[in-house]
């Protein structure tokens, strides 16, 4: 008896005094909290961004062993994850925190599937009676893993209007020399995700090798005897190939980057002057208060560029906050006098004299605007680019968060309405379409979305216009480029102008998190981004995704800005999503696989698989 018991391994003397099934579930709750805390660490707070190539390589041991309760551990923990990250949503408004508590459990659903695809692939590469096992066999695991986390992104970045915020490669963004996201510019972020995922696929099988290889022994032990032979199909769940796939690929994206970076640009003509400050709104403000905040922006505006030692083409103000109580007004061809105020003897004609009349009390206040910041030094005035409501009348009215193009004249030259609202925050849902319901939308969240860019014309550059959380969802911005190149390649936009308010947050890693996004967004476009914030990030950001010059958030202060022309036109504006659109196709086929198995093995929650 002696001789065996010192013989006895360090894990069956642990388990005389833990239990195997709660030593299991403890572990599964350890991988679990270790990987959101690393994915903590690589935010704008900390941003340890290079902890980005290990966050999620628990997940790869969690998905290779039979653990207890791995479902709760993974859920639980994202939802964690997704809710602190994002909690600055709940300022906005008391209610919102339910749509955060919402929000934060969709999207924990996807690293939870992310294990549960794993787990189903293990099986299926282990199992003899499956058609494809001889197969999938063949493909490198890393691979299979990197096809279903970008899987995932794109899926959430499609289904229910979209978001982008908190992709894997935005932990990347704020890296000090950004050679490793400059592949953006062909596959977006998703192949940053796609380059990070090799990576901790290769560092799970480094690190974890020992504990991945008695899990694989433990759930197909049964069939162990049947498995191929061959020495690729076991290398390909091993660091034999993971590892020189993950070095590989960071070596070649490495060179492409440093290539990209090294492109030359040429300087501008333009300068623009972005204007922030930190004025604090509310979602039913009263007239006064968006006055005060309109003189505010007109204050600041004209002393600096009555102070400046230099032209400024272009005043940029943040979202809404040139509208001062006062939106702008287009009565279309077909305007049709709405219900109310036909009962009240409203005609065609007098409302088309009303809105005449409303364009030019907005024109008026332009026109003194633009004088003002006119002085003996300056050769003209400036024209400006900022955010405003529009109604347009036309068959129905319509009301827009939109962007407003004042020239140097004072005379509005352009609009551009926002394409892509935020769910329960500009627009509730089939709200409309319930005829009580609809009168007790606030003013505020029943917007309509706009169709198409717009092009703004300033001096030499040519201005797309995106506003708010278009450059939170990714494929706004590189949508509008695209169409814009199908249609006229001549006038393809050489500067990105994006307006938010992002006041509502109050200064939460919500804000820090949108400035990554549209980092990523300037290298996906190749087009340098000038973000115009309130209360958020007023950023000049070049096209290869660095932060030229930023205000900080609670700052009152101007960026002048004379961004680099780069004609270069990106495979990810000429094709989309075409590198991860086959991987979200191969991700709802996965997901069918997860489903189909549970439905065949219910109840859901059995024990041995929690």
């Amino acid at each position: 008896m002696k001789p065996q018991a010192t013989a006895t391994s360090a894990t069956d003397l642990l388990a005389t005094d833990l239990p195997a099934d709660k030593r299991s579930a403890r572990g599964t709750w350890i991988a679990s909290l270790a990987s959101v805390t690393m994915l903590s660490l690589c935010g704008p707070a900390t941003n340890l961004w290079f902890l980005s190539f290990a966050a999620i390589s628990p997940l790869f041991l969690i998905s290779r062993n039979e653990s207890r309760m791995w479902k709760l551990a993974v859920y639980a923990s994202f939802f964690g994850y997704f809710f602190v990250s994002l909690q600055g949503l709940r300022y906005a408004h008391p209610l919102m925190i339910f749509p955060l508590i919402a929000l934060a459990g969709y999207l924990a659903v996807y690293p939870l599937l992310f294990v549960a695809m794993l787990k189903q692939y293990e099986r299926t590469t282990s199992s003899v009676s499956s058609r494809f096992s001889g197969v999938f066999r063949l493909i490198p695991l890393s691979l299979v893993a990197g096809v279903i986390w970008v899987g995932g992104e794109f899926v959430r970045n499609y289904f229910a209007t979209g978001i982008s915020v908190l992709m894997l490669g935005h932990s990347l963004a704020a890296m000090p020399s950004p050679t490793l996201i400059q592949i953006a510019d062909c596959f977006g972020t998703y192949g940053v995700s796609f380059l990070i995922v090799l990576a901790n696929a290769a560092v799970a099988d480094v690190v974890f090798g020992k504990w991945l290889k008695e899990g694989q022994a433990s759930s197909s032990q049964s069939d162990s005897v049947e498995r191929s032979p061959r020495r690729w199909s076991h290398a390909c769940s091993s660091y034999r190939t993971s590892v020189p796939i993950a070095f590989a690929a960071l070596l070649f994206t490495h060179a492409y980057g440093q290539r990209a970076l090294d492109y030359p640009t040429v300087d501008s003509e333009t300068t623009f002057m972005l204007v922030g400050r930190d004025e604090q709104t509310e979602y039913q403000q009263d007239y006064q208060r968006e006055l005060d905040i309109f003189s505010a922006y007109a204050r600041q505006s004209i002393d600096a560029v009555r102070g400046g030692n230099r032209p400024i083409d272009a005043i940029v103000w943040p979202e809404s906050m040139l509208s001062g109580g006062q939106p702008w007004y287009i009565a279309e061809e077909n305007l049709t006098v709405p219900a109310e105020m036909r009962g009240e003897g409203m005609t065609v004609s007098q409302m088309r004299q009303i809105i005449a009349q409303t364009q030019g009390d907005f024109t008026r206040r332009s026109v003194d605007l633009v004088t003002a910041m006119k002085d003996d030094k300056t050769i003209r005035s400036p024209s400006i680019i900022g955010g405003c409501g529009v109604v347009r009348y036309g068959e129905t009215a319509k009301q827009f968060s939109g962007v407003i193009h004042v020239g140097s004249d004072g005379q509005v030259r352009d609009t551009y309405a926002k394409n892509h609202l935020v769910m329960f925050g500009e627009y509730i849902p089939l709200i409309k379409s319930i005829p009580v319901l609809k009168e007790m939308v606030p003013p505020g969240l029943g917007l309509d979305a706009g169709t198409g860019p717009a092009v703004f014309d300033i001096g030499a550059a040519r201005v797309l216009p995106n506003l708010c959380i278009e450059t939170a969802v990714e494929r706004i911005t590189v949508n509008h480029m695209r169409t814009i190149l199908d249609r006229d390649a001549a006038s393809l936009p050489n500067v990105i102008v994006t307006l938010t308010n992002d006041a509502w947050f109050d200064h939460s890693a919500v804000v820090a998190h949108h400035l990554r996004c549209a980092q990523m967004v300037a290298i996906g476009c190749r087009r340098p981004i000038l973000s115009a914030a309130n209360g958020g990030p007023t950023a000049w950001i070049d096209s290869s995704g660095r932060v030229v010059e930023k205000l900080g958030f609670d700052v009152a202060g101007e960026i002048t800005a004379t961004p680099k022309v780069d004609d270069r036109v990106s495979t990810y504006v000429r094709y989309g999503a075409s590198f991860a659109f086959p991987m979200g196709v191969a991700w709802i086929a996965g997901l069918l696989a997860v489903l189909s198995k549970l439905w065949r093995r219910r109840p859901f929650f059995q024990r041995g698989d929690r």
